[in-house]
């Protein structure tokens, strides 16, 4: 209770609100009128005013009303703000209206741009924002610090803004939060800290022969396990898992472990996979049958139903899904009632060599159970949905042999998450005041980040000093100040100078909280020694010493954090799977592919951050990185096995670039068909860094009740809904991206038309895909490739875009107006180095800005 009230007072520190420290005042900008403003209203008078004048005003926006020069008005700033941005993306004048000069847009958009920096520069910005861990920084920070993989999944999910998770605007704190940040520190300290002697590893292996339901118990330790193998073949001493059912599961349960902790489970297993002329003899073999008994009921029928024979047939030799894989599994662990996958995998091995498949998992001591279930899915196609599930029907197996369950795993004792907080020193047994100030230095120089000072490390044994007169053991009544530590605001924020003034500049970051900026943008985690050497030596205030650690860095596993959250959020990876296609219209779309397509878009940023290739490769490149199962539903030939890998791009494969990954084209469908709206939103959005604005109160849907709507293709429906006028101003600039990508339907895949037959079945009669549309900047395309030819051509835009993102990521905070020579910087830089992500990664950790508090 006590140590709760000390982080409350703690807590009172961090001023209300949005977790920003200082207050705004807002000053009078005297603007410079002169020829700018002049040049201003004669574009504006001439290609503006008779939409937004007097006359019409459309979308509630006056030019002479609303751009006054009064550029120090948040509002009016905002507005020209807004300007700048439709001009930029060829938003406006309307195609149909006479165009300006490219230079005069220049000029115009260069004026304003440098206005708007100028009125904000003038005025104070001395609202500096303390930004907290969000969850993804706080589960790798304690990985880190403490040695413990704790999970943080019951933490809240963290607010997105200006894309990212990681804003300080958004990453608030609340007595709750504080709470569940409390709990959390106590857990850590149960994993990390141990005492006594090891726990004894048991070892138990589960044959699934050995029966095959609830009934079937085994001793194992004094326990009476269910084991049931279910009704699957047995072969020998293995089972045969053909596919997946309720009663086909293998299931081991009814158990407890007395020692929680990480334990290692092992599958031996192996698979058969057919080829296409086992499956069509098979499929023939089947349908013969049922075709027979078909006769003997209805002999009238014998023809036609000899001819749909033939026509189910032709299906088994042409449908690309039969081209297998090897058989998959997953394995569901059950804890106290609550099941939660821990794992799938391909099982690669043939059956007459199984190999031994192994990965570890956390028990408690609540019952526990272990189920492993057939995961290979075949598209439920109307020529294979009375067979496919028949023991008889080829497709691939998995043959297992056993599993076994091994734990808790030590690979040592005391663990190193023990050691890392109480390390060994002679003045533990001498002195235990002194050792647990030595504990509580280390511990809370690497929590914050910094070197501590006495007067924090007094506070911290004034709380050891109270808890060990109750407590039984040094052990326990360390656990206090530690657990002060890891819920002190020094931890749980990034804490940087603050400003003592309004009027007070922002200051430079000192070494160390320069390298905290570095290690939570390249690894959302904190500086490792390596980093910390560096701060302590002066390195980070040298160009040279940056760019050895950037390079360092980039080099070390936990880069893929900057791969999975960067990228992650920059191509919306996070999205998949929350509106998936329906599994009825898109039969080849499973959880397999579903992970797959994730997967691939994250292989595909770190192969181009790895090798240093060109970004302009997420636009269009002559290569995919790709596992088997993608390449199935690709339709590439001669990949094998689950990892993923680069593969050169054979000739007429419509691939190439983040455009054509099945994540982007499955995230930015409606699950039943695509949305060339999402796609072309996504395109603005994520490609040429163009803001399209939301929707008008009254858009509306597309009219239901239109005759011969349900037959029209999703681009006659959108025709028609761009016939209202509150509709087209947006429509007309997002919808012709997306309809560039119309071949693709909503699970990705390649098409030539749009399926309107049973269950999205594409006939011979269905409409061909129009996928003619043109650029935002009037450039007309015929599909696929000159879509993605004509965004090759505006590179700059894309650049813009590209390094926009990174900054708001690596910043922690939404860009302004006074950002865009930044922005600017960072494209000429990555022009001058190759254009690879690595330069700008080198850029933004030597800008000021990077180096200074986060305004």
């Amino acid at each position: 209770m006590k140590l709760y009230v000390a982080v409350a007072a703690l807590l009172v520190s961090i001023p209300p609100g949005a977790d920003h420290v200082g207050a705004q005042e807002q000053q009078a900008f005297p603007p410079e009128r002169g020829d700018f403003m002049a040049g201003a209203e004669r574009f504006l008078s001439q290609h503006c005013i008779r939409c937004h004048g007097p006359e019409l005003a459309e979308a509630n926006f006056r030019v002479d009303h609303d751009l006054t020069d009064a550029f120090g008005d948040r509002v009016t700033a905002a507005k020209w703000a807004d300007v700048v941005e439709v001009l930029n993306g060829h938003q406006m004048p309307p195609n149909e209206e006479p165009q300006p000069d490219a230079a005069e847009v220049a000029l115009l958009v260069d004026g304003v741009t440098t206005e708007l920096i100028r009125a904000e520069a003038s005025q104070p910005r001395s609202v500096a924002v303390l930004r907290r861990l969000n969850r993804s920084e706080y589960h790798h920070t304690i990985r880190d610090l403490v040695g413990v993989d704790f999970d943080t999944s019951h933490l809240p999910p963290d607010p997105a803004t200006g894309g990212f998770d990681n804003n300080g605007d958004a990453l608030t704190m609340s007595p709750l939060l504080m709470e569940m940040y409390f709990d959390a520190a106590t857990r850590i300290l149960d994993q990390a800290l141990v005492e006594g002697n090891q726990p004894r590893a048991i070892r138990w292996r589960f044959e699934p022969e050995s029966g095959n339901s609830d009934r079937n118990r085994v001793t194992y330790d004094g326990q009476r396990v269910i084991v049931n193998g279910g009704k699957n073949r047995v072969e020998g001493d293995y089972i045969v898992m053909h596919h997946g059912s309720w009663d086909r599961k293998f299931n081991v349960r009814d158990f407890r472990l007395t020692d929680p902790g990480k334990y290692r489970i092992r599958i031996r297993a192996g698979t058969h996979v057919p080829d296409r002329q086992a499956v069509l003899a098979s499929a023939e073999t089947l349908l013969t049958m049922r075709l027979e008994d078909a006769i003997k009921r209805k002999p009238q029928e014998e023809s036609g139903k000899r001819k749909e024979l033939a026509r189910q047939l032709e299906h088994f030799k042409s449908f690309p899904a039969y081209n297998y894989g090897p058989a998959r599994v997953e394995i569901t662990r059950q804890l106290g009632g609550q099941p939660e996958r821990v794992a799938e995998f391909d099982i690669d091995a043939p059956i007459d060599e199984m190999s031994t498949y192994e990965f570890d998992t956390v028990f408690s001591n609540q019952d526990a159970g272990l189920t492993i279930e057939y995961a290979y899915a075949i598209p439920r196609e109307l020529e294979n949905f009375q067979i496919q599930w028949d023991d008889r029907f080829a497709r691939p197996v998995a043959g297992i042999d056993w599993m076994e369950i091994e734990g808790p795993i030590y690979e040592q004792w005391p663990p190193e998450s023990h050691l890392r907080l109480l390390f060994p020193s002679a003045s533990r047994q001498t002195d235990e005041r002194l050792y647990a100030r030595q504990v509580i230095t280390r511990f809370l120089q690497r929590a914050y980040r910094r070197p501590a000072d006495a007067a924090e490390i007094d506070s911290k044994m004034l709380l050891f000093d109270e808890a060990r007169k109750h407590s039984k053991s040094f052990q326990d009544a360390i656990r206090m100040p530690l657990t002060a530590i890891l819920v002190s605001p020094n931890f749980l924020y990034l804490a940087e100078p603050q400003p003592q003034s309004v009027a007070e500049k922002p200051k430079p970051l000192h070494d160390y909280e320069v390298a905290a900026r570095i290690s939570y943008f390249l690894w959302s985690s904190m500086p490792d020694d390596d980093l910390f050497r560096a701060a302590n030596r002066g390195e980070l205030r040298t160009r040279e010493g940056l760019n050895s650690q950037v390079a360092r860095m980039l080099r070390d596993p936990k880069t893929d954090a900057l791969v999975t959250n960067f990228a992650g959020q920059w191509l919306g990876l996070r999205e998949v799977g929350a509106n998936p296609p329906a599994r009825q219209l898109y039969h080849r779309y499973d959880r397999h592919l579903e992970l797959s397509i994730v997967e691939e878009s994250l292989a595909f940023f770190r192969e181009v951050l790895q090798e240093d290739l060109s970004v302009m490769n997420f636009v269009d490149s002559d290569f995919v990185v790709i596992n088997e199962r993608l390449a199935r539903f690709y339709g590439i030939e001669g990949v094998r096995g689950d990892h993923f890998r680069r593969v050169v791009l054979p000739t007429d494969c419509h691939r190439g670039g983040v455009l054509t990954q099945a994540s982007m084209l499955s995230l930015t469908s409606n699950g039943t068909r695509t949305s060339p709206v999402k796609r072309g939103v996504w395109i603005l959005n994520n490609i040429l860094g163009i803001d399209p604005g939301l929707p008008v109160a009254d858009a509306g849907d597309i009219a239901p009740k239109v005759p011969g709507i349900d037959l029209a293709t999703v681009r006659e429906r959108l025709e028609i809904h761009r016939e209202l006028p509150q509709c087209a101003r947006c429509h007309n600039q997002i919808d012709p991206l997306g309809f560039a990508l119309e071949n693709f339907d909503a699970s990705g895949a390649w098409r030539e038309r749009e399926g309107h037959g049973y269950e999205g079945k594409i006939r011979d009669n269905d409409p061909l895909i129009d996928a003619s549309s043109q650029l935002p900047d009037g450039t007309t395309i015929a599909g696929l490739e000159e879509l993605k030819s004509g965004l090759m051509r505006q590179q700059d835009a894309f650049l813009h875009c590209l390094a926009a993102k990174m900054l708001t990521y690596a910043l922690g905070r939404e860009l302004g107006i006074t950002d865009r020579p930044l922005v600017d910087d960072a494209v000429k830089h990555m022009k001058s180095n190759a254009l690879t992500l690595r330069s700008l990664i080198e850029f933004v950790v030597q800008t000021e800005t990077f180096r200074m508090q986060r305004m």
